[in-house]
């Protein structure tokens, strides 16, 4: 009885690794503000995807300069819309008290955007504009992301024709293939060593 209690155990685990190999670790992606602009200025398909985070880390030391990132979340082209939105200006430090906390709460370092729909964002090119503020005056600079939908959140029924690389998605398709092929073996796995501890044992 102990061995099947075992065997049962394993199965049970291996039933449950496809689910794990597959999940997508979410990741901040670091976007250096610098005197000359943003690093990286532009990010390409096939980096980010639904889920992760751009980190706005600001390195330009300039004294009285901040910087603003703008979004355009509905892709109107007018960065003013209900849906878009901007993060807080971004200073190149922060005034501290005797005990090490911001003397000015509002005063910020960096800046997180969340990739997800929460921001009204959805996966594909979305435009934002670095604005540089100096002596009162404002600089914008356009730049871009692109990102896709994780592929294991997505509907097995989407459709997954659209996209620039059409060899990536053949092969996520056939880890997926193998993925549900394994899981269905491990299922059946699990039915049968049920079976045999419901048995009376005949020892």
């Amino acid at each position: 009885m102990k061995m099947r209690l075992v065997v049962a155990t394993a199965i049970f685990c291996m039933l449950l690794m496809p689910s794990i190999v597959s999940a997508h670790d979410q990741k901040e992606y670091n976007i250096l503000i610098t005197e000359d602009g943003l690093t990286p200025s532009s990010i390409n398909p096939g980096i980010l995807v639904e889920t992760d985070t751009l980190f706005f880390r600001n390195v330009d030391d300039r004294q009285d300069v901040q910087h603003q990132i703008l979004v355009d979340a509905d892709g109107d082209g007018i960065f003013e819309g209900i849906d878009d939105f901007s993060t807080e200006w971004i200073s190149s430090s922060c005034e501290l008290n005797e005990t090490g906390e911001k003397v000015d709460e509002d005063c910020n370092q960096h800046a997180l955007i969340p990739l997800e729909p929460s921001n009204k964002l959805l996966p594909g090119n979305i435009s934002m504009i670095h604005r540089v503020k100096e002596n009162n005056q404002t600089i914008d600079v356009n730049f871009y992301i692109n990102y896709s939908p994780d592929a294991h959140m997505a509907d097995e029924n989407a459709p997954t024709g659209e996209t620039d690389n059409e060899g990536e998605i053949t092969e996520k398709t056939s880890k997926e293939q193998i993925l549900e092929m394994i899981m269905f073996v491990s299922f059946l796995a699990v039915i049968f060593v049920g079976i045999e501890l419901i048995k009376p044992d005949e020892n």
